[in-house]
């Protein structure tokens, strides 16, 4: 919120239905408009958490129920609406037609430790979908790469800063300091905050002796071009900032 201030981004954070109206209002009409609304969602879901198994024995605070990306105040695995009828009519079913007899009572720390084995589980699942989506994309990097694209800045830190590669839809960091790989030629560069906005200014080396350094800012949502390419590394590929033109 305190960053959607500084940057004069009007978003209504009260519940996620008033989120969602500021999103597809606020991120503009032009051919970079849906860039900027990814780049948003990217931002307002970072800092949520994702949803998790607990025995409700276990969580005394019924506050705590609340789902906000729902906005549901008191959400259970049976109060869900894709769940109710799955689990309560058809697995009862089943376990009547099958003759089971009821579940042996359970602690609620036993149950609660069942909660945390699923929300491992799930987190592991989470995260391999994620290095093989990665891993598909490397290998199309090598084999058809280098690939060019223009990228939208999303998020910056003092030596390096993340983007959003348009044309593929892949999300890459880039490094500043030299003792990463690929190295970028620049003189200097310099990070700084203007309130809660972080922004990173790139000395880039003069491709002339008598040329001057040219400068590069980077903060959310600038535009640069990038280069895929292939690592050394087998299976990885890196995003390498091209020089800016004089022109832009």
């Amino acid at each position: 919120m305190d960053f959607c201030n500084q940057v004069g981004l009007d978003i209504d954070f009260s519940s996620a239905g008033t989120l969602h109206k500021s999103l597809t209002e606020i991120y503009g009409a032009d051919k970079y408009s849906r860039a900027r609304k990814e780049v948003l969602t990217y931002m307002f879901s970072r800092p949520m958490q994702m949803a998790l198994y607990f025995c409700t024995g276990v969580l005394a605070d019924e506050t705590l129920f609340h789902h906000y990306a729902l906005n549901v105040p008191f959400y259970t695995h049976f109060t869900s609406p894709i769940r109710r009828y799955a689990d309560i009519v058809v697995h009862r079913l089943l376990s009547a037609s099958l003759g089971a007899t009821p579940p042996i009572k359970m602690e609620k720390e036993a149950i609660q430790k069942q909660a945390d084995h699923c929300n491992d589980r799930k987190m592991a699942s989470k995260r391999v979908q994620e290095l093989s989506a990665d891993l598909f994309f490397s290998v199309f990097v090598r084999e058809c790469g280098p690939l060019e694209s223009e990228a939208m800045v999303m998020g910056v830190l003092s030596k390096a800063f993340d983007v959003l590669v348009l044309k593929f839809g892949v999300q890459k960091r880039i490094y500043c300091n030299a003792s990463t790989s690929p190295a970028l030629p620049l003189v200097d560069f310099r990070f700084q905050k203007a309130g809660k906005k972080p922004e990173l200014t790139l000395l880039w080396e003069p491709e002339e002796l008598e040329e001057e350094s040219v400068p590069q800012v980077i903060t959310i949502f600038t535009l640069v071009e990038v280069v895929l390419t292939a690592d050394g590394a087998p299976l990885k590929y890196s995003a390498l900032l091209k020089r800016p033109s004089l022109d832009k």
